[in-house]
């Protein structure tokens, strides 16, 4: 072998082996998605929502949706759920359910649906839509994440409990309208109190709606306070309890292992009712907050308060325990209305 051709076989060996070492060091960084995601509404028309995700440990929070995809979520991200191994984000005014992976938070499927406002599966394949300005809910195959079909109901509809095959849907005219998660038919409807809001299901077979009253739009003022209803299979009203004020719209979760639910009626106070009515004050915000929702979270036993503050800068998500000691408060974005827990 002359001189040059040893030269050429020393420098061939050298750049093989440098490579070699260089991509022994080569690190590739990826996000571990867990944490406490937020649900931020944004402003209306700006195309500013966003799934926030905080993460206690580190004390960080960044857009999720954004960091995965590269992407903003858009217009009005109205809530979030989980569905087997994916998550289904409703971006309200951009008419759309943005679903993405669990592991990675990366899109699997865009759907594009007319104003949804939640989804609710109810069995393995199916799952139902609600619809701010259209009168059905549409039903979601959930092994083709596509729309199969319409159910009329006749009324805008928003927040909806499963309870024994029956989906009991909120509607903005004080009417509960039942379907038959079977067989998709509307089976019932039942008239509720003034500002129908929240339902929660607390178990043993009931319901619990939160009704927020009427209030003159003009000056802000209650004409007829608020109440919180109780509902059984029978679809009958079994008992009705008189709340001490009246609001545009309020908050309420049940927390099973103290049998209480947790409402607010949108002001600085969050009270705690037992199932025969008996109301106290649970606590009272900072002052400048407000609640804009509430969230409980079973696998730490706290409350999730989110409070939208002026509606276009940063909300604020606070924590409380369930003796009302505060335990975390961070930064959100813009309307954060509802937190998801993912452990």
């Amino acid at each position: 072998m002359n001189i040059n051709k040893l030269s050429c076989f020393v420098a061939v060996i050298l750049i093989t082996f440098a490579s070699c070492e260089k991509d022994e060091n080569i690190t590739i960084e990826t996000e571990n998605y867990k944490g406490v995601f937020v649900v931020n509404e944004g402003g209306f028309a700006k195309s500013n929502g966003s799934i926030g995700l905080y993460k206690p440990g580190e004390k960080k929070y960044f857009d999720a949706f954004k960091k995965a995809n590269a992407l903003p979520l858009g217009d009005v991200v109205q809530s979030m759920s989980l569905i087997g191994t994916n998550y289904y984000i409703v971006v309200n005014n951009s008419n759309k359910i943005e679903v993405v992976s669990r592991n990675d938070f990366k899109s699997v499927s865009t759907i594009s649906t007319p104003s949804p406002r939640y989804v609710l599966d109810v069995s393995y394949t199916k799952a139902y839509v609600s619809n701010f300005y259209n009168n059905s809910i549409k039903v979601l195959d959930l092994n083709t994440n596509s729309i199969s079909k319409s159910i009329e109901i006749y009324h805008n509809s928003d927040q909806m409990a499963l309870m024994n095959k029956k989906v009991y849907i909120t509607t903005f005219d004080n009417k509960l309208m039942v379907l038959n998660s079977v067989n998709d038919a509307l089976v019932d409807s039942i008239v509720t109190a003034p500002g129908l809001s929240k339902i929660v299901n607390i178990g043993a077979s009931r319901l619990a709606v939160l009704c927020t009253g009427v209030v003159d739009w003009n000056n802000g003022s209650v004409i007829e306070n608020g109440k919180i209803q109780i509902i059984n299979l029978g679809n009958v009203v079994e008992s009705s309890f008189n709340l001490s004020s009246g609001s545009y719209g309020g908050s309420m979760v049940y927390v099973s292992n103290t049998g209480l639910l947790y409402f607010s009626l949108g002001n600085d106070k969050i009270y705690k009712m037992d199932l025969s009515g008996v109301v106290t004050e649970f606590v009272t915000l900072d002052a400048g907050r407000n609640v804009y929702g509430l969230t409980y979270n079973a696998a730490n036993s706290s409350l999730y308060v989110t409070d939208a503050g002026d509606f276009n800068s940063a909300g604020k998500v606070i924590v409380y325990d369930l003796s009302g000691n505060k335990t975390l408060e961070f930064d959100a974005g813009i309307a954060p209305n509802a937190v998801l827990i993912n452990e």
